[in-house]
């Protein structure tokens, strides 16, 4: 194949593999060792399952296997996406505003409280401005007088 010798082609299968199974490796301790009590920890869990993805495709791809590779490079995304949105419309209610109520409260309360800090900035740097101008003006005016 491509000109390669038999010895040649068997290597470099080999370390694609090794380097294949290293990346499992590396996943699956990642995995393990992520803290539980983490606020988004399915959404992490399947962040850290991407590097299995790209060492299965890289598998595929060491067993002369290209077809399997990209089937699995178009399908394992979509996967990993259902299975997130799954778990966001059915159990997550840590980030779903339908199965937390409070969470939309909450949010609209930020918003408000942003819009209204924001209000008060511009009024702010508005009277700072209209009384910049105003003595301004004062002076000026009371210059007029002075000359007349």
């Amino acid at each position: 194949m491509f000109g390669i010798g038999a010895g040649i082609m068997n290597l470099i299968q080999s370390i694609l593999l090794i380097i294949s199974a290293l990346l499992i490796i590396i996943a699956t301790v990642g995995v393990l060792r992520i803290d539980r009590n983490l606020d988004n920890v399915v959404y992490a869990r399947i962040h850290i399952l991407g590097i299995v993805d790209i060492a299965g495709i890289i598998a595929f791809i060491a067993i002369g296997q290209p077809l399997f590779a990209l089937i699995y490079l178009f399908l394992a995304p979509l996967l990993a996406h259902a299975l997130a949105n799954a778990y966001f419309h059915g159990e997550d209610t840590f980030n779903n505003p339908v199965l937390n109520p409070n969470l939309e409260e909450a949010s609209l309360k930020e918003e408000n409280d942003d819009e209204i800090e924001l209000i008060d900035e511009v009024l702010l740097e508005d009277n700072l401005d209209m009384s910049d101008d105003s003595s301004e003006e004062l002076d000026e005016e009371s210059e007029d007088d002075g000359n007349d």
